[in-house]
C-alpha cells in the first residue's frame, strides 16, 4: 500500500492535473469505476489506484486518495491513461473553434459519438479534451473519438473540397432542412460568448443554424447536439 502523499509516483501523478504536464508525459487521470472500466475496454489504461480492495489497482490510503482526486469527493478508483495518438479521419468531424467550458465540450463528446461524428478537430483556445471536468461530463465518450489538432485555417483549405463545411450562424444561413447532406461533413462550433471566429467567417463557408421560437440563442453544447442530430437523420 501507497500511504505518503510524497512517494514519488503519487507526485508524479498529481502533476498531471496540469495540461502541460499531461502533454509531456502522453498521461491524464480519470476518476471513478466507470471511468476506469471505459479506459480499460478501449486500451488505454496504464495504471490503476483504489482505497477499496472490491475494486482493481495498487492499494493506497485515504489522504493519498484525497490528493489524486480531483474532486472535492473522493473516488474509491482513479486511472492513469494513456493519451490516444490517433489521428485518422472520419467521416463527419465535430470542429470546435474555442469552445471553452469543460461541460459544453463533454457534452458535445458525448452527442458526437451518439450522433455518428468520430473525430473531433480542437481548434486553438479550446478546452483541453483531457480537462477533468471534461473527462466526467463525456461519461467515457473521450475514449471513443478521434482528436485533430493544428491551424484552423490551413485544415478547413485541406479539407474543403472532400468535406461539405457548414459553420454555425444564421446570416445568410439555412436550416437543416433546407440542405441536402453528403456523407463527408466538417460542423464548426464557435465560441461560448463570441461564436466562430471571425477567420473562418471570412471564409464565407455555408452556415446552418437552428430555427427558434422565443429565444434568441442557445448554449453550444445545445445547439451542437441538435445540429448533430439532424445531420445524423440523413442516410
Amino acid at each position: 500500500m501507497i500511504e505518503s502523499v510524497n512517494n514519488e509516483r503519487v507526485k508524479n501523478i498529481i502533476k498531471l492535473k496540469n495540461a502541460k504536464y499531461r502533454d509531456e508525459e502522453g498521461l491524464f487521470i480519470v476518476e471513478g469505476p466507470h471511468l476506469v472500466k471505459e479506459a480499460k475496454m478501449a486500451g488505454v489504461l496504464k495504471e490503476a489506484y483504489t482505497i477499496d480492495e472490491r475494486y482493481d489497482g495498487e492499494l493506497v490510503s485515504i489522504n493519498v486518495m484525497k490528493k489524486l482526486c480531483q474532486t472535492q469527493t473522493v473516488s474509491p478508483q482513479i486511472g492513469i491513461c494513456y493519451i490516444k495518438k490517433n489521428e485518422k479521419i472520419g467521416n463527419r468531424i465535430l470542429f470546435l473553434d474555442g469552445i471553452q467550458d469543460p461541460g459544453n465540450l463533454g457534452t458535445l463528446l458525448r452527442s458526437a459519438k451518439a450522433f455518428g461524428f468520430d473525430s473531433l478537430f480542437l481548434a486553438k483556445g479550446t478546452v483541453d479534451v483531457y480537462n477533468d471536468k471534461v473527462i466526467r461530463s463525456s461519461q467515457g465518450a473521450i475514449f471513443k473519438l478521434n482528436y485533430l489538432y493544428g491551424d484552423k485555417l490551413e485544415f478547413i483549405n485541406k479539407y474543403k473540397n472532400e468535406y461539405q463545411i457548414f459553420s454555425t450562424n444564421v446570416i445568410n444561413g439555412k436550416t437543416p432542412d433546407e440542405v441536402t447532406f453528403s456523407d463527408k461533413i466538417i460542423l464548426i462550433l464557435g465560441n461560448e460568448g463570441n461564436g466562430v471566429s471571425k477567420e473562418i467567417c471570412d471564409l464565407k463557408l455555408n452556415n446552418l443554424y437552428i430555427p427558434m421560437q422565443n429565444m434568441e440563442s442557445l448554449n453550444v453544447g445545445v445547439a451542437g447536439s441538435i445540429l448533430m442530430y439532424e445531420i445524423s437523420k440523413i442516410k
